[in-house]
């Protein structure tokens, strides 16, 4: 219910323990088609990740939740015993600093965090147990 609200909204501020900011956009958006997967991935962790990203460079952010190099894809969704159907989603930013990439793998803004982590969905989860 609180993703809905916070979809409906339209609000461009998250907070991860008492840092907000703006919601961050992939600068790849409309280049690139898996950004529109409908399906997301199994919830890797209930937290975001805080990573330094560097302008221009591109990154693919792992969907599926299976990667062993989280947040980023390793390839583990192309095992075919997987069946997973989630594709990596590739993403640059516009600007080098620290960004929060989304673990729970549920954002609505993908790759980065916009505090669907905080939904009971989320909450009440089994998160893929790391190997």
């Amino acid at each position: 219910m609180l993703r809905n609200i916070l979809i409906s909204a339209n609000l461009l501020k998250f907070s991860v323990r008492g840092y907000s900011s703006k919601i961050p956009k992939n600068a790849l958006e409309n280049v690139i088609s898996a950004q529109h997967q409908k399906e997301n991935g199994v919830v890797y962790d209930k937290k975001p990740f805080k990573i330094a990203l560097v302008e221009g460079k591109s990154y693919l952010w792992c969907l599926c939740g299976r990667s062993h190099n989280q947040p980023f894809c390793d390839g583990t969704h192309k095992n075919q015993q997987l069946r997973v159907t989630q594709k990596p989603i590739r993403f640059q930013v516009e600007e080098s600093k620290d960004y929060w990439l989304c673990n729970c793998k549920q954002t609505a803004n993908r790759p980065f965090c916009d505090g669907t982590h905080k939904t009971d969905d989320v909450i009440n989860a089994t998160s893929l147990v790391r190997q």
